[in-house]
């Protein structure tokens, strides 16, 4: 037998043994690399997703505050023809008593319709 065949004979055991590490560890980093990626992928899709809820959630607030000034904005205009049909009806101009006049003005002042009317300005 050649040196290094003498060699390979007494060191086979060793060489095993090497390969064997080489070939464990050579595993466990794929094992890893592949659960990084897994998990990379993973919080991506989570990440995508709570990014959509939010957005989605941001589109139903504003959505719910448009609706809302909304139906302020109807109930408000209503009001106002409520008031102009008062005031235009058959008798409308008669002289109404100063508490019941100014109680009724005074609801009519609650109301966003009339926060502008100069009337609802003045102290009651």
């Amino acid at each position: 037998m050649s040196k290094l065949g003498t060699w390979f004979a007494s060191n086979a055991a060793r060489i095993v043994f090497a390969i064997g590490v080489v070939a464990l560890i050579t595993t466990v980093i794929s094992i890893r690399s592949c659960r990084s990626a897994q998990t990379v992928k993973t919080e991506t899709r989570l990440e995508a997703g709570q990014a959509s809820a939010a957005a989605a959630s941001g589109a139903d607030a504003v959505n719910t505050v448009g609706n809302r000034a909304q139906e302020e904005e109807q109930t408000d205009a209503i009001s106002r023809e409520n008031d102009a049909t008062i005031r235009n009806a058959e008798g409308a101009a008669t002289v109404v008593p100063a508490g019941v006049s100014g109680a009724g003005i005074s609801a009519l002042c609650r109301r966003a319709a009339y926060a502008g009317d100069p009337r609802c300005a003045q102290p009651r």
